[in-house]
């Protein structure tokens, strides 16, 4: 072989391998990567929440105050369990660009939880949620996901409970105050005790105050106020499908205020939810019936010179409940009855709201009205004015009433994700 051909040989070998090595050693071009939207912006609407501290430990959102402006509304309502803690369902609901793109998380929390444990367990959940809608924003690159092994223990539901959903509850408290004029002592105790299944609902309680006040008139006068109580309660429902239940009521009190030496009221009733009871937390509007008889023994002579009677009575209430993301609504109204004279009765209607109008206006509204023809108990001797002034007894009226109502309205950034908590407190300081 000549020498000629000998490196045309070499060349058309040795080329195509050093290109290839060359392509090896280059790094591979990047991909493009998708077009990533802003943070979300989040209305969180909680009313259990401890917001501070979720700005704080969630921070890959932006936070606003209005609705309006939020690419994600998360709607937040508990109830009540049958256990004493708070069940949560945390709705969240897309808004703009995120319209119709919704989703419903819940949990439980027990009752020894406190508010520390109550607030993580709602940002583990919140964090979840927000998760899902942050994958195409510009933070997704930096979020990733973690898992705890669970401990292998068998859960809540499959372990034996030794109280068999019993729970109990007693409170006690006691005060005492007071100035060179007056003094003043009161005294609480109560107890409850619940237990809640599926079918069956049963609460029982017991109360008792007592109130002591003494105010010191001139050199050579006091007057003396006393007010006293006590009350026992218990109530049982049983289940008659997803809209439909039936109670008994049964109750014993005794209180110096309206004359009542002793009350014992035994009535069964039943209940229609036009909603089904699962979507209470966000909608419900409920109908009660309810039949009975109460037992009176007085403390004094009353204005219908009774001492005892036995009064038997009918009643009807009608609520409203409303949880929406424009806001909350609440209505409620009664008639009670007493069977034997029906111009003995009590009318009660009222109503709470807090509406979202538009971006940045907001309208709350707080009323209540009674009708009040049925108070049989009033003390025939006439009130004394330390009486009248110290509300020691109870007095003669025809009605009731209270009204409240109030506008907001809100305006600048719509963003707060800082927390700054530099004196939060007073530090000492007196503000006027």
């Amino acid at each position: 072989m000549k020498h000629r051909d000998l490196v045309t040989l070499l060349i058309a070998v040795l080329i195509p391998s050093l290109s290839a090595a060359a392509y090896a050693q280059s790094p591979p071009p990047a991909l493009e990567a998708p077009a990533a939207t802003e943070a979300l912006k989040v209305f969180l609407d909680c009313a259990e929440c401890d917001l501070e501290y979720q700005r704080q430990s969630v921070t890959f959102v932006d936070y606003v105050r209005d609705r309006a402006v939020a690419d994600l509304h998360v709607l937040v309502t508990t109830q009540s369990t049958g256990s004493g803690g708070i069940s949560w369902t945390v709705r969240f609901i897309g808004l703009g660009r995120l319209q119709n793109q919704d989703r419903t998380f819940a949990f439980a929390t027990p009752q020894r939880a406190t508010s520390d444990e109550r607030r993580r367990a709602f940002g583990r959940v919140f964090r979840i949620g927000l998760a899902g809608y942050d994958a195409d924003t510009a933070i997704g690159p930096q979020l990733d996901v973690t898992w705890r092994r669970p401990a292998g223990q068998a859960s809540a539901t499959a372990r034996e409970d030794p109280w068999n959903s019993w729970v109990f509850r007693v409170n006690a408290n006691g005060s005492l105050g007071g100035e060179e004029s007056s003094t003043s002592r009161s005294y609480r105790l109560s107890f409850s005790s619940s237990r809640a299944t599926e079918n069956w609902k049963i609460n029982l309680a017991a109360n008792g105050t007592a109130d002591k006040r003494t105010f010191k008139i001139g050199d050579d006068r006091t007057v003396d106020s006393r007010r006293d109580g006590w009350s026992l309660g218990s109530l049982v429902v049983k289940s008659l499908g997803g809209q439909t239940s039936a109670a008994f009521r049964a109750s014993m009190a005794r209180s110096s205020f309206s004359n009542t030496d002793r009350a014992t009221t035994l009535a069964p009733g039943l209940e229609y939810d036009f909603f089904p009871y699962s979507e209470s937390h966000r909608r419900s509007l409920v109908v009660q019936y309810t039949l009975g008889a109460t037992s009176y023994e007085y403390r004094e002579v009353t204005i219908f010179d009774k001492l005892r009677e036995t009064v038997r009575t009918h009643g009807v209430n009608v609520s409203l409940g409303l949880r929406q993301p424009w806001g909350s609504v609440s209505a409620y109204s009664s008639v009670s009855q007493h069977l034997k004279h029906t111009d003995r009765y009590r009318a009660s209607v009222s109503g709470s709201a807090e509406v979202s109008l538009f971006e940045g206006f907001s309208f709350n509204m707080v009323a209540r009205y009674d009708r009040i023809k049925d108070q049989i108990s009033l003390r025939k001797s006439s009130a004394s004015t330390e009486e009248i002034l110290l509300r020691l007894r109870q007095l003669a009226t025809d009605y009731s009433y209270s009204f409240s109502v109030g506008i907001s309205y809100s305006f600048g950034s719509i963003f707060n994700t800082l927390v700054n908590p530099r004196f939060g407190g007073s530090g000492g300081l007196i503000i006027f």
